[in-house]
């Protein structure tokens, strides 16, 4: 088991081809895998999460918000530094072409509304979890207004 500066636990796995990106099912689609980083510790992370995978950075739509992709890669890895907080988590973002009809979908399925974003819904899983539904196109990754 590896850890980042932060202290995250990650694995590195052989890269075996991989390079599509997931259907979109019910308007939805895995987009990314947000790090949530604590604020003292974003810029080593950041260059660490850099200079791991090679992918050039990016600013996202808001200021807290670093973007690392590459053509090719199925999903992206956003990097967002927390307000407060002691970071060390991730979560999951799903693009959604609709983000209000997703949430009421995956809440019949058992998840929870925690709150609303910017441009994304906070949601909870069964068991716990916390994950977006973003306002992206799951096709283009672009932002819907």
């Amino acid at each position: 088991m590896l850890r980042s500066p932060e202290g995250r636990a990650f694995c590195l796995v052989p890269w075996e081809g991989a390079a599509r990106r997931p259907p979109v099912i019910a308007g939805t689609r895995l987009d990314q895998v947000c790090l949530d980083i604590a604020p003292g510790a974003y810029e080593e992370e950041a260059a660490f999460w850099q200079a791991l995978t090679g992918w050039p950075p990016r600013r996202g739509s808001l200021p807290e918000f670093t973007v690392l992709t590459t053509p090719g890669a199925p999903v992206r890895i956003l990097l967002q530094r927390l307000g407060e907080g002691p970071g060390g988590s991730a979560h999951v973002d799903l693009a959604c072409t609709d983000a209000e009809a997703a949430r009421l979908l995956h809440e019949r399925h058992g998840a929870t509304f925690v709150t609303r974003g910017h441009h994304w819904t906070v949601m909870r899983d069964p068991a716990g979890g916390v994950y977006c539904l973003t306002q992206r196109d799951p096709e283009t990754g672009a932002l819907l207004s």
